[in-house]
């Protein structure tokens, strides 16, 4: 038994978790705080708003509203981050992204109160920037990596508590138990980022950021980041790096949205069994996470990026090419889906926070978060309007988008090459 402990502390994710430290430990075993209550109430968000009487357009609205609170946050965020610093600026944006939306979602009465909390709501984008930069400065690079498989691999096993919903649901009213499980949400942050100020501390960058940002206004820091913008523009590797950020978004968009309306109105799936492929994804993502993350090198990321935008591009074909319910294939199609994706997404993140310029990275990692979501944006309405054509269409944008990501893999590549980036 001795031995095989050793051994499953060898496996670098395994080692991370075990010997997490300072700032890694202090935000990563508090995440479950956000990652079960979240699970909880998003699957009835919207059956929630439409139970209190909103109407399928109102619930439309308080969705446009959010991606363009969004939107405005993340144009901030980098400014922000440098002037309260990481640790203040997660805690501080935390409140008006989580907590105080909770308590607007837990004693909502009409659309007033969503529509407050879904503007309020996209400040998650700054905190999106200050605690992965709290998470990552001053941590050895070859490892950011694990750290965030291990991100990822915490939203997963949260993923399992969702059922509890529906218990909650069947036990109270719907209305009844959305409202508890909102003001769960409320003290869960609380308590979640309490912690994190408490055992956490700033970044050597983000105490020289703060130092040199101390006396300057937020409006002059704001158009100063005219000049970061545009030299990002001018650095290739960066740019790339947000056209792969996108071209996830687009993906993930796809599969969450439009993969199971062809499932389910295309294919015969049964909407019951949706939630039983849907585990066996999050079952076969936590296996690879221990299994292929481990062998990741963020500076070797062309084959394995490559390999997996080409199993997601097998799938989707497959999934087209099907015309009745073949089970033992849509099984495989959701291996070939979990295997890439749990590549895809701790190398785009890590390549993400990595080709930053080190003194620039709040803003620069901000300023790509704004310039993906507004590329994808429109991918949202066209394949909505493609798939009321076929629902296949929808699946052929994501193969196409899966070969620009091999394509862009590649120029990054050789744009990095001879390059002390990574």
């Amino acid at each position: 038994m001795e031995g095989k402990a050793r051994g499953i502390q060898r496996n670098p994710i395994f080692y991370t978790l075990t010997h997490l430290r300072g700032n890694q430990r202090a935000l990563l075993w508090t995440e479950p705080l956000f990652g079960i209550p979240n699970n909880l109430f998003v699957p009835l968000a919207s059956v929630y708003m439409a139970a209190l009487g909103m109407s399928p357009f109102l619930i439309g609205l308080v969705t446009t509203l959010s991606l363009i609170s969004q939107t405005c946050a993340a144009a901030i965020a980098g400014v922000v981050t440098d002037r309260l610093g990481r640790r203040r600026a997660t805690v501080f944006f935390d409140f008006f992204a989580w907590i105080l939306p909770s308590v607007l979602w837990a004693t909502a009465s009409g659309p007033l109160s969503f529509l407050l909390a879904a503007f309020f709501n996209g400040c998650w984008r700054v905190t999106e920037t200050s605690w992965g930069l709290l998470l990552t400065e001053d941590y050895p690079p070859e490892g950011i990596i694990h750290l965030y498989a291990i991100t990822n691999i915490a939203g997963l096993v949260a993923g399992f508590v969702s059922p509890l919903a529906y218990v909650l649901v069947q036990k109270l009213t719907l209305v009844t138990a959305m409202r508890w499980m909102y003001a769960g949400m409320a003290v869960s942050m609380v308590v979640k980022n309490v912690l994190i100020y408490r055992f956490s501390n700033e970044t050597s960058i983000g105490l020289r950021r703060m130092q040199e940002n101390r006396g300057v206004s937020m409006l002059s820091k704001l158009l100063q980041s005219r000049s970061v913008l545009k030299d990002m523009f001018r650095l290739p590797h960066v740019m790339l790096t947000m056209g792969l950020v996108a071209c996830f978004m687009v993906i993930k968009s796809v599969n969450d949205s439009f993969l199971p309306l062809l499932l389910t109105e295309k294919l015969g799936v049964r909407e019951e069994n949706l939630s039983l492929l849907s585990m066996a994804r999050t079952l076969l993502m936590l296996l690879f996470y221990f299994v292929l993350v481990p062998r990741l090198d963020v500076r070797r990321f062309l084959r394995p990026m490559a390999a997996a935008a080409l199993l997601l591009a097998a799938a989707d074909l497959s999934f087209m090419a099907l015309g009745r319910p073949v089970i033992g294939v849509i099984l495989i199609n959701v291996m070939l889906e979990a295997a890439a994706l749990s590549v895809i997404t701790p190398l785009i993140s890590s390549l993400r926070m990595q080709a930053m310029e080190k003194e620039q990275r709040a803003r620069m990692f901000a300023f790509t978060t704004m310039l993906a979501m507004l590329i994808t944006a429109p991918f949202g309405a066209v394949n909505g309007w493609l798939s009321q054509i076929d629902r296949m269409l929808p699946m052929a944008v994501n193969v196409a988008v899966c070969l620009l990501m091999i394509a862009l893999s590649l120029r990054l590549h050789r744009q990095l090459q001879g390059r002390d980036i990574l």
